[in-house]
């Protein structure tokens, strides 16, 4: 295959040899060195052949020692193409644009399609890669994806993983990161369990440390349960610190509002559509269209954007934007008060739920339309666990001398 490509390349053309000496011809070509190929015998006196350009000139030399004729019969090949297009400028010009269209396009990055981990800022991963170069446009060849990605570490430091994969002239970026970890209390440090939230003491169970309140207590926000100062357990000892450890039940309140609008509008589709378009050359775009959009209405606007692929890798700097407008009427529509319960309530106890880490022992609501909305009101008596630890700064306090006993 590339043997006869390149005989194309040089070019060929096939002859009729006529003349009453055909074997002293071919005599003459073996012993000159000229190939003939495909050689056809149509007569005692006549013959067809195919040979190189430059073999053919070489043969025109010799014709005058057979007695033989050479007559061309078709030429194939790159040199008699390009004698034909000489005279079109305009279709070498056009072709020359082909191969810098198709450099450019080989050359560069025009498409992009990323992925990243929830755990990284998909904005700032971007705005860093396009610092470092990494951007539609960007030229394959400078793109040191190695660097990159060392660069991309030292500034994401919970970036775990990260691939640049060329093919053709589509970049694809996957990023995968960690959640940095919660900072946790040392478990050798000064702790105390303070309430959560509000509400009134049924249990305390203290693993570590000294219980302040007992069954019955109220406490608010961020009162001490239990602290991290242990007092002397004998006569004659000191105060200790520690890490307090417990859990402290208590009974709780939870209230929460929720209010809808009685009257709504829904959307009613008059069945009129109208589209624009737009053409995108790299970061160029050309509005089809005249105006900046469509005035007067309401409507739902959906773009669609669709771009030039020869292939999945190998993607054109153009794109067409169809922007479609499909209008709709508000159709106003009122409800019952009653028909917004079901709604209402789950929502209120999903509001409730997300806030409340124990078992509800009691529960009311109350429904009322209140200018012109359905108001729920929501009270939840529950019993949970309100401990949390926190940092105990409390310090030892200072004894008083013990007492001299052999003082008169």
């Amino acid at each position: 295959m590339l043997a006869r490509l390149w005989r194309l390349a040089r070019g060929q053309v096939r002859v009729r040899v006529t003349g009453a000496s055909l074997p002293r011809f071919l005599n003459l070509c073996a012993a000159e060195g000229l190939t003939l190929r495909r050689m056809e015998r149509t007569a005692w006196n006549e013959m067809y052949a195919t040979l190189s350009v430059a073999e053919f000139r070489a043969l025109r030399r010799y014709m005058g020692r057979t007695g033989c004729r050479v007559h061309i019969v078709e030429r194939r090949g790159m040199p008699f193409l390009a004698v034909r297009l000489r005279p079109r400028i305009g279709l070498w010009g056009g072709l020359v644009l082909l191969a810098l269209l198709c450099w450019v396009l080989c050359a560069h990055i025009w498409s992009i399609e990323v992925h990243i981990d929830p755990a990284l800022d998909e904005a700032e991963v971007m705005q860093q890669l396009d610092e470092l170069g990494v951007h539609i446009g960007a030229r394959i060849s400078q793109l040191d994806t190695r660097s990159i990605r060392w660069s991309m570490f030292g500034m994401q430091p919970n970036m775990t993983f990260l691939s640049l994969n060329i093919r053709g002239n589509s970049l694809t970026i996957e990023a995968y990161g960690v959640t940095p970890p919660e900072e946790k209390i040392d478990q050798d440090a000064i702790v105390k369990v303070v309430a959560a939230r509000e509400g009134v003491i049924k249990s305390v169970q203290a693993l570590e440390g000294q219980p302040m309140v007992q069954a019955g207590d109220a406490v608010e926000t961020g009162d001490t349960l239990i602290s991290g100062l242990v007092p002397p357990t004998r006569e004659g000892g000191g105060y200790r610190l520690t890490h307090a450890r417990g859990e402290v039940e208590a009974y709780t309140v939870h209230r929460v509002t929720a209010a809808r609008a009685l009257e709504t509008e829904s959307k009613v589709y008059t069945g009129k559509v109208r589209r624009q378009y737009a053409l995108v050359l790299g970061n160029h775009r050309l509005n089809l269209y005249i105006g900046s959009g469509i005035d007067g209405g309401t409507c739902d606007k959906i773009i669609e954007t669709r771009t030039l692929r020869l292939s999945d890798s190998v993607v054109f700097p153009v794109s067409l934007v169809v922007q479609t407008y499909v209008f709709y009427e508000r159709e106003p529509q009122v409800a019952a008060v009653e028909d917004l319960r079901v709604e209402m309530l789950s929502r209120a106890l999903e509001q409730i739920a997300s806030d409340m880490g124990g078992s509800v022992t009691e529960h009311s609501e109350t429904l009322t339309e209140q200018n012109g909305a359905a108001v729920l009101e929501m009270t939840v008596h529950a019993v949970e666990q309100i401990g949390v630890e926190a940092v105990d700064n409390s310090t030892i306090p200072e004894q008083p001398p013990a007492e001299d006993e052999t003082a008169p």
